[in-house]
């Protein structure tokens, strides 16, 4: 069934979905989704996140990451093939070429989705049950309601959670490779954080270092905050020159095959460092080696997250803390769930991958900064396995 916009078929053979992931890894994906349908009980997903549309699709879909637009849906109906809304008139070409999507429907402005929707839903006898969602705007619901009432709209976030959180072996291949990819832009970075440098030309230094390397795109705004960028964590890279002595923190994020490297570091420009600046270096540098060891199969993520909280606190730097989590899992997407944060029951696995990012920054101190220490690490059967490789700064330890 396609179903796209008045337009020429494409005369040429279809290829695979650019930077794909390969056909083992997407039946996985297939299969577990099927699987996961079912255990909910569900008829069907409706998923308009677009890396969760291409993670389900293979799809590369256009402009996702690191800015946040309506622009796809994806239809899962129970036991059937991934169907695709989209917007761009473009897409009528990349899809026939460049994906393995049968059924594909070019969308009208969002206020007019749900039309499309229905109709897709219409298609596949889907005019009543239970349908898993993402996100769903609340007048696009009204919409749909009133078109079918019948359908009952589930949350089915927890069900995203469920069916990404544990790793394939492509995915660990994939996550291996896309940190070495970041890790060669962070090495870059290290080097050029140097007085006098502006911050978004160590970052525009480093993203040309991952791009050559591999990476399909970066998913966030490199990160290089220096001195009260430092201090207030600035989550981007400005026009600020970069002075002597200064913390730098960088933090860097890449893609292979859709997957996400995430890293970060901590420098001090032109190699000074004073002492409050070593004091919080090791604070932060402990609290993530023992978040590390309390990261282990049948502990809860908010274990991890309290014991690098305790080291920050009783060192006496509690009001400088991280105030969002202490890790996170990556993956498809950059921060995903479960966190490990506060109160956080989930129980650790094996196979998941976590990213783990202590931080101290002194808000009202400037002159000493902060740092920010990221390493990313495979759960084992034993422990952790470390993805992430580069070295501290061992004379500050």
């Amino acid at each position: 069934m396609k179903k796209a916009e008045a337009t020429e078929v494409l005369p040429y053979r279809r290829e695979e979905p650019s930077f794909y992931g390969g056909t083992e890894l997407s039946k996985a994906k297939q299969q577990k989704i099927q699987t996961l349908i079912g255990a909910w009980g569900l008829d069907a997903l409706l998923f308009l996140r677009s890396e969760v549309v291409r993670y389900i699709t293979d799809f590369f879909v256009k402009g996702y990451r690191p800015f946040f637009e309506l622009e796809y849906f994806v239809l899962v109906p129970k036991g059937k093939q991934p169907a695709l809304g989209y917007i761009s008139g473009s897409d009528n070409y990349r899809i026939q070429l460049r994906s393995f999507i049968e059924d594909y429907r070019k969308l009208p402005g969002l206020k007019n989705w749900y039309k499309i929707i229905a109709e897709m839903l219409r298609d596949y006898a889907l005019t009543q049950g239970r349908i898993g969602i993402d996100i769903l705007p609340c007048f696009m619901a009204d919409q749909l309601k009133a078109e079918l009432p019948k359908i009952e709209f589930i949350d089915a976030n927890d069900l995203w959670t469920e069916l990404t959180v544990l790793k394939h072996p492509k995915e660990i291949e994939y996550i291996r490779q896309s940190l070495e990819i970041m890790e060669i832009g962070l090495q870059v970075a290290m080097a050029e954080a140097k007085p006098g440098v502006r911050e978004i030309d160590v970052a525009t230094e480093a993203e040309y270092a991952m791009k050559q390397a591999g990476t399909e795109f970066n998913p966030t705004i490199t990160q290089i905050a220096s001195g009260i960028n430092a201090s207030i964590f600035e989550r981007i890279a400005t026009e600020k020159r970069i002075r002597y002595g200064e913390a730098v923190i960088i933090d860097l994020t890449s893609s292979y095959r859709g997957y996400t490297g995430d890293g970060g570091k901590t420098v001090f420009a032109g190699g000074k460092t004073s002492p409050g600046q070593k004091e919080i270096y090791r604070v932060c540098y402990k609290a993530l080696q023992e978040a590390i060891a309390a990261v282990k199969p049948g502990a809860k993520c908010s274990e991890a997250d309290s014991t690098a909280r305790r080291v920050i606190e009783e060192a006496g730097y509690g009001k400088y803390e991280h105030k969002f989590a202490t890790g996170h899992q990556l993956g498809y997407g950059l921060v995903g769930e479960p966190s490990i944060n506060r109160g956080v029951e989930f129980v650790i696995q094996p196979t998941m991958i976590i990213a783990l990012e202590p931080r101290i920054t002194m808000f009202d101190r400037p002159d000493i900064g902060g740092v920010h220490l990221e390493e990313v690490f495979l759960v084992t059967d034993k422990g952790t396995e470390r993805l992430t490789s580069l070295p501290f700064e061992e004379h500050l330890l």
